[in-house]
């Protein structure tokens, strides 16, 4: 049965490949491969998996709730559950889809929990304090950190299009909206965020009406 199969390798671990595969092997193989391995009960290709998404999914979340420590969390809780929930994956979806909504979900759930705690608390409209407005001087880190000032969607919209590089139809996946939603979303989001700098002295900008598209061709990732 496939609950007692989810069961036994929450309980128990993974499973030593028995053909032993050496890590430059798995280096080389696709994340779908990889998954494929793992339902078969390799260990090596699970870990393989943890160490190709683990910094990628930290970013993410991190800029999902502005917490390192729950970012953390939510990155050992989602491999968790997608170790557990491993056989349900389809190789006709990208695994990295399937694993970012994982993600995204646990990371919607771990806001509901919070907000329901502290109705009160709104950190993304808090006011930036003296280090988060040296940083915002600085040309990538600058633009991640205006992009706090959207909305959730749109936060994740253009992370996942600009900081993972997804096509539309993946983002779509992983957001659980339409295609033409998520074009919406992330034209909303570049004008926003257009509009938001042209108010900055942003050094990179090279006039005061920057194109969307010109702002987001700085937005690309350094560091976590």
């Amino acid at each position: 049965m496939a609950g007692g199969k989810e069961q036994e390798r929450a309980a128990n671990g993974p499973i030593k490949c028995s053909s032993g595969p050496q890590p430059g092997e798995l280096q080389a193989l696709s994340a779908e491969e990889l998954a494929r391995r793992s339902q078969q009960g390799c260990r090596a290709s699970f870990a393989e998996l943890v160490e190709r998404y683990g910094i990628r999914l930290l970013r993410f979340l991190r800029h999902q709730t502005n917490n390192l420590h729950d970012a953390e969390d939510l990155v050992q809780d989602t491999f968790i559950r997608a170790y557990a929930n491993i056989d349900r994956y389809r190789s006709t979806y990208k695994f990295s889809t399937w694993l970012f909504t994982i993600a995204r979900n646990l990371a919607c759930s771990r806001l509901r929990r919070q907000c329901r705690k502290k109705p009160l608390l709104k950190a993304r409209t808090a006011e930036p304090g003296p280090r988060q407005k040296i940083v915002q001087k600085e040309t990538r880190q600058s633009l991640w950190a205006t992009a706090q000032t959207l909305s959730s969607n749109q936060h994740q919209a253009l992370w996942l299009r600009y900081a993972e590089d997804m096509p539309i139809r993946e983002i779509a996946k992983v957001m659980c909206k339409s295609q033409v939603s998520v074009k919406v979303t992330l034209c909303r989001a570049r004008v926003r965020l257009a509009e938001t700098l042209q108010n900055m002295a942003a050094k990179e900008v090279e006039s005061p009406k920057a194109s969307s598209k010109k702002t987001l061709a700085f937005m690309k990732v350094e560091g976590v």
